[in-house]
């Protein structure tokens, strides 16, 4: 794994401070800047930047990797204002929940350099003050890389993304919308609907007094910034209407049930929703001892993400990933280090199904 020498953070809020905290752990410099000047000071008192820049332009200027840590609505705005700020060889992320919209800008301002992102980690908190060290560890971190993207951005990029304790998992943009509308985007929106309407049946302290421990679980998120959330549910309207369509249908087949006294197929529903909410969070199946593949591969744009989208979509855990490059131009080689035998198999299968030779090292 090897570490950039130097991150810009663009926006010190929550995502952009817990960055810049875990990145520090790991002696790596860290410059910082963000348009509200009192986060941006508050980011310097609390360690999460080495240094705060006066411009967004001061930022990025000797960076080996942005990350663009801003609301996923001003993201576009500021991949058209550094398109010819960022050094060429720097990659470029993002971290919005949003990616259709933003992984176009940022390619069409970076290229192949630019790799969407999207840690699936946070609070109901929100800002600077909120910000820790540890908030990715163990999470998932999706990257939505395009097929023109590079290997050494893609790299740089999965390379941070580990260092921060997170697992990366490769998804196609579009897909990552459609599953995180229905992940988070519509929860999100149910919860502030579950509040609303137990708020007009009672007083608040006749909520604060009856509302149990499951009500207070349930509807937490609704606690989260109303301005951050109008810009998510915009920029990925259209997953999250598909979304709402399916809750909606849901709830009308509950009131059926319920209008009509189908007690049985309301314990049959509910059994479903139980088993199924039971199996989404068991111990994954890919957990287990690292296994090592190796694989040749051109030298050509999406070849990596390939490679990790076919991981992603098996549900595989990449536990570690490196390039060697020929000397003879090319072609390089891949290795891959797969949590799991099952997965490892399953990847390795696809893989060559694929095309790819894909070998096992006699020493894992």
């Amino acid at each position: 794994m090897v570490m950039p020498r130097r991150v810009a953070i663009v926006g010190t809020g929550l995502i952009g401070g817990s960055i810049g905290l875990a990145a520090r752990r790991g002696a790596v410099e860290v410059v910082g800047y963000d348009s509200d000047t009192a986060s941006l000071e508050a980011a310097l008192q609390r360690g999460a930047v080495d240094d705060a820049a006066e411009s967004v332009e001061d930022a990025v200027g000797d960076a080996d990797l942005v990350v663009l840590a801003t609301p996923v609505d001003v993201t576009p705005i500021v991949c058209d204002r550094l398109a010819d700020v960022v050094p060429a060889e720097a990659a470029v992320t993002d971290v919005g929940s949003a990616k259709e919209a933003v992984v176009d800008r940022g390619v069409a301002a970076f290229g192949p350099r630019f790799v969407g992102g999207h840690p699936m980690a946070g609070s109901e908190r929100h800002g600077i003050a909120a910000a820790a060290a540890d908030l990715f560890e163990g999470a998932w971190w999706i990257l939505t890389p395009t097929e023109e993207v590079s290997h050494a951005a893609y790299s740089a990029v999965s390379d941070l993304v580990f260092s921060l304790g997170a697992r990366p998992v490769a998804l196609a943009p579009s897909t990552h919308d459609a599953l995180v509308a229905r992940l988070s985007h519509v929860p999100q929106l149910a919860a502030s609907a579950l509040v609303d309407s137990a708020a007009a049946a009672g007083t608040k302290e006749a909520l604060l007094g009856l509302a149990g421990a499951g009500f207070r679980d349930v509807t937490r998120i609704a606690a989260s910034d109303p301005a951050l959330w109008v810009a998510i549910v915009r920029a990925n309207a259209r997953s999250v209407l598909e979304g709402l369509a399916g809750l909606d249908s849901a709830i009308a087949d509950i009131t059926a049930m319920v209008e009509e006294q189908r007690w049985d197929d309301l314990h049959d529903f509910m059994a479903r929703a139980r088993a199924a909410r039971l199996e989404l969070f068991a111990k994954p199946t890919y957990t287990g001892e690292p296994v090592s593949l190796t694989m040749m591969i051109p030298d050509r744009p999406g070849v990596l993400a390939e490679v990790t989208t076919v991981a992603g979509n098996l549900g595989a855990n990449i536990e570690d990933l490196r390039i060697i490059h020929s000397t003879e131009g090319g072609r390089g080689r891949l290795e891959l280090v797969i949590a799991g035998e099952d997965a490892a198999a399953a990847v390795a299968e696809a893989l060559r199904s694929r095309g790819f030779r894909v070998d096992r090292p006699l020493v894992d």
